[in-house]
């Protein structure tokens, strides 16, 4: 593989996007500071010239779809802290709660400058700890360092200082996020019995298998769930809704369904009252006049 290739962004077949003509995913273009994610139909690119490889859609995912974006490696010490001795884009909370499992950090320290600018990512990280019943993330301030006026005496202390902070880099995708959370969930799926016909779309469409119908049962596994909302995107009567929301010890949902047969078009069908004597497409026929 040529050089060029390796260091191109690029997003493989994997995607949802590229997979159903129909989805919305967004998350890569959302969580893109320089706008250099698009989409085209059953395509999505990373234009080159803008991506500066922030590796904030690593993280988000859903397919784990993104190629050639190298992982930042981050410093950490022996605190169980992650340091920030210098200017760079804050990480996202999707990558710190990476952190939080892989490697369990419990704080971040920073220097006196760059405070500012990632005070907003850490309390947006401890309201997500607390929703899972973690410890949150402390913050300790450093004084910048000393400036020495001799380069090669301030590159020796540089490369000194360097040398006792360990190194890492956090795993990536959704998938890898949840192994590393089993018990938990990221995403509430909220089916609406109200609406739904029960046409099992969304169970067919689910890559993660977090929806499965049958035995008369409805079953919504959260905790499987990576928020690729390709359930929400192929529903008809748009009666499946997906949202980001933190869960501890999330447990399957079961909503209970009957077997029904059509008196109209003689079909079996899945209603979700019992004795229902008309399917969803003879009974939207008989409301329009036309049965």
């Amino acid at each position: 593989m040529s050089g060029d290739s390796i260091s191109t962004p690029a997003v493989n077949n994997h995607c949802v996007r590229k997979k159903l003509k129909n989805s919305t995913c967004d998350s890569c273009a959302a969580h893109c500071p320089a706008d250099a994610v698009s989409f085209g139909y059953l395509d999505v690119r990373i234009d080159n010239e803008r991506c500066f490889q922030c590796g904030n859609c690593l993280f988000v995912c859903p397919s784990d779809a993104i190629e050639n974006i190298p992982v930042r490696e981050r410093l950490f010490n022996d605190n169980a802290q992650l340091v920030i001795n210098q200017k760079e884009a804050p990480a996202r909370v999707e990558e710190l709660l990476v952190w939080h499992r892989q490697y369990h950090i419990r704080g971040i320290q920073i220097t006196e400058p760059e405070v500012d600018s990632w005070l907003p990512v850490l309390a947006e990280l401890n309201l997500r700890l607390k929703a899972l019943q973690e410890p949150v993330w402390q913050l300790t301030i450093a004084p910048p360092a000393p400036i020495d006026t001799g380069k090669r005496f301030a590159l020796f202390r540089q490369k000194a200082g360097a040398a006792e902070l360990n190194r890492g880099r956090a795993k990536t995708g959704l998938n890898e996020r949840k192994k590393l959370w089993p018990d938990d969930s990221w995403f509430d799926v909220r089916p609406d019995t109200e609406k739904c016909i029960l046409c099992s779309a969304c169970a067919a469409v689910c890559q993660e298998g977090a929806i499965l119908i049958e035995n008369n049962q409805f079953t919504v596994d959260k905790s499987k769930c990576s928020g690729c909302m390709s359930c929400r995107d192929v529903c008809f009567p748009k009666a499946i809704d997906v949202v980001p929301q933190a869960e501890k010890n999330s447990l399957p949902v079961h909503y209970s369904y009957f077997d029904a047969h059509c008196n109209s078009c003689h079909l079996p069908f899945m209603s979700w009252q019992p004795a229902q004597t008309l399917c969803p497409i003879c009974q939207s026929r008989k409301e329009k006049g036309w049965l």
